[in-house]
């Protein structure tokens, strides 16, 4: 029989929402269980970072789950580090790009959307949203993001069971929230770091301040990304990845 220590909620599948991380935050308000998990087959109002769309026709995992954590830090690197450990054993190249994404080479895979709601300095409730290219082809991406994207099938030469994906999913995620919460952020950096393709990497960063260009050095005790002129950083509005010189 499953054992699940946090995923412990029901599954609330739906075959077209306008976005899952919405549809938790209502449950979120109804006061609905840690552990909650809302699934859509697609999305009509996918979101990413920044309020970016997110592409999420049928043929993906797109999926919310909510939590009332303790501690905040790092959760979209444990989220991402759990799709990484799913795509790798099912063939996959996969690696994490800091702060939320996941690529295969320089295709983006899956992206984290983590959103929190706070009551003054306490945390009520955090949703972990999962956005996983599994079966989509090219044609299933807008011709400008066919370039960017990449999906598992498209990676490891063949269509995937769905289904058996999130189950394997959901025990990767299980045992990095796990970890987190019993250790915090520390006990999972040593396989994020490793797992960083940002990591040695000439990177744009736009900042709040403007844009800035440095080398990507380690990610910090934090999950923040430290650069080799000094500077540190936990939230930036966009990271791009620069070719060498």
């Amino acid at each position: 029989m499953r054992h699940r220590l946090h995923l412990k909620g029901p599954v609330e599948r739906f075959t077209r929402l306008d976005s899952t991380n919405l549809e938790a935050l209502r449950r979120a308000r109804e006061n609905a269980p840690t552990g909650l998990i809302v699934r859509a087959d697609c999305q009509d109002g996918g979101r990413g970072q920044r309020q970016r769309s997110w592409h999420s026709p049928p043929g993906g995992l797109w999926f919310t789950v909510l939590l009332r954590p303790t501690g905040l830090e790092g959760l979209s690197l444990a989220a991402g580090l759990a799709c990484v450990r799913v795509a790798r054993r099912l063939g996959a190249a996969a690696s994490l790009r800091w702060p939320n994404d996941v690529y295969v080479g320089e295709r983006k895979l899956a992206g984290i959307l983590t959103e929190t709601r706070m009551s003054g300095s306490r945390i009520e409730s955090a949703l972990i949203g999962v956005g996983l290219n599994v079966n989509l082809r090219a044609e299933d991406f807008p011709e400008d993001l066919r370039p960017l994207a990449t999906s598992l099938a498209t990676e490891v030469h063949r269509t995937l069971d769905l289904d058996e994906v999130f189950e394997r999913l959901l025990d990767e995620l299980d045992r990095v929230l796990d970890l987190h919460i019993q250790a915090g952020l520390a006990g999972l950096l040593p396989e994020i770091r490793e797992s960083c393709s940002t990591l040695g990497r000439r990177v744009r960063l736009l900042t709040r301040e403007g844009p800035l260009v440095a080398r990507a050095r380690t990610l910090g005790p934090d999950g923040s990304l430290e650069l080799d002129d000094g500077s540190c950083h936990y939230s930036v509005e966009r990271v791009q990845i620069l070719p060498e010189d």
